[in-house]
């Protein structure tokens, strides 16, 4: 698993590397705009979990709402490179949403080189791919009024988003964008593990600068 994890990462730091690479010899006369953005999104998290082996209980993890930072790095008008910085907290229930039975914290860190086909256009929508690490802590679990240990392992997947930023003043925009993780994990419950296929979409709004 952790070899796994390693090659996944590597893989895509090389990517990384080379499409950094390739596009700045292309921007080498394109020095003239704002590289470096930050911005703050609101989220809403909507996982699309899977859970085997578990019949009858009817898990689900609830979607919720956080905050998000980012971090953008424009290596040329057209493709940038992202960080995403998050942490959700989930309830979980039983019975298909009948039955509070606990929670559990996510922290999901993810870097994505994006897209910009019309960076010059007010209304600028982009791609982005890349890959993310999803590590869940505080995990909490009762099932008939016994609490059941309960742990989820970390794991590492692909990310893809849509977006697009609109600018209202000079290196000031608006954005609104709709992110997807790949997150097929495991969880151990009672000493029992389970295939857990969280799969979230993340729908975010939010304002950055660009200096």
């Amino acid at each position: 698993m952790k070899k796994g994890i390693v090659a996944k990462w590597l893989g895509f730091i090389l990517f990384t590397m080379f499409i950094v690479s390739t596009a700045t010899v292309c921007s080498a006369a394109d020095d003239d705009f704002a590289r470096f953005g930050v911005r703050i999104r609101g989220l809403y998290v909507m996982p699309t979990e899977k859970i085997d082996n578990l019949p009858g209980l009817g898990v689900t993890v609830e979607n919720t709402a956080a905050p998000e930072l980012d971090f953008e790095y424009f290596i040329t008008r057209h493709f940038s490179a992202e960080l995403v910085l998050a942490l959700t907290k989930h309830d979980v229930m039983l019975d298909n949403g009948g039955i509070n039975a606990g929670s559990l914290w996510l922290l999901p860190p993810s870097l994505l080189v994006k897209y910009h086909p019309f960076p010059q256009w007010k209304i600028s929508p982009y791609l982005g791919f890349g890959m993310n690490v999803v590590m869940p802590f505080d995990e909490r679990l009762t099932i008939g009024g016994d609490r059941v240990p309960f742990k989820v392992s970390s794991t590492v997947g692909w990310a893809a988003q849509i977006g697009t930023d609109i600018a209202i003043a000079k290196n000031v925009y608006l954005n609104v964008d709709v992110k997807y993780y790949d997150t097929g994990t495991t969880a151990t419950i009672g000493g029992i593990k389970h295939d857990l296929d969280l799969d979230p979409f993340l729908f975010g709004t939010g304002i950055g600068v660009r200096f």
